[in-house]
């Protein structure tokens, strides 16, 4: 081989060099900081939903949001939900951590969850598991952990669970164990 080809060879591998250098700079094959990043966050923030109707479907407090712009979900630190029954009454939920799938018709809660029936709706009713589902637009809300409800001189556990917010009724799904302390 002569001097000439080497040079032409070394010239010829410096430019495919610099041209795809150059093309992955204008080019990245994955956007990682848009798939890392959150395209928003609110901090201390309160969310009041509305249904179609106009009516409030359920209002959000809590410490932060985050939502991810790849999938369209959301996550929540500590969240605290104020859903109304069709009396107006509001039950609490509040939870560790919750996650918001793409779409939001629901709401997924894990972490110590507990949810309170509204003071003016006796018998005032604890609900108590580790994971909860709360399917917004239906006001249901559901589990397949293990729950405890209490009421006043009335304790239930059980494995899954389902819940209509509106109405107050609560089932629990199996190894259903109830004790019942009568008041004196």
């Amino acid at each position: 081989m002569n001097w000439r080809t080497a040079m032409t060879l070394c010239l010829l591998l410096a430019a495919i060099a610099s041209g795809w250098s150059v093309w992955r700079q204008f080019h990245p094959a994955e956007d990682v900081v848009l798939r890392t990043r959150p395209d928003y966050v609110l901090h201390d923030y309160q969310i009041v939903s509305l249904d179609k109707l106009g009516k409030e479907s359920f209002t959000l407090n809590g410490p932060r949001l985050q939502r991810d712009p790849a999938d369209k979900t959301m996550t929540l630190i500590t969240p605290q939900f104020q859903v109304p029954d069709r009396e107006g009454r509001y039950w609490n939920v509040r939870a560790q951590h919750g996650f918001v799938p793409a779409g939001g018709g629901q709401l997924q809660l894990r972490g110590q969850v507990i949810a309170i029936s509204p003071a003016q709706a006796p018998p005032a009713t604890r609900i108590e598991t580790e994971t909860l589902t709360l399917l917004l637009g239906e006001h249901h809300a559901q589990t397949s952990d293990a729950v405890t409800i209490t009421q006043p001189g009335l304790t239930m556990r059980g494995i899954g669970m389902r819940a209509d917010l509106d109405r107050q009724h609560v089932s629990l799904l199996s190894q259903v164990k109830a004790r019942y302390v009568p008041h004196r």
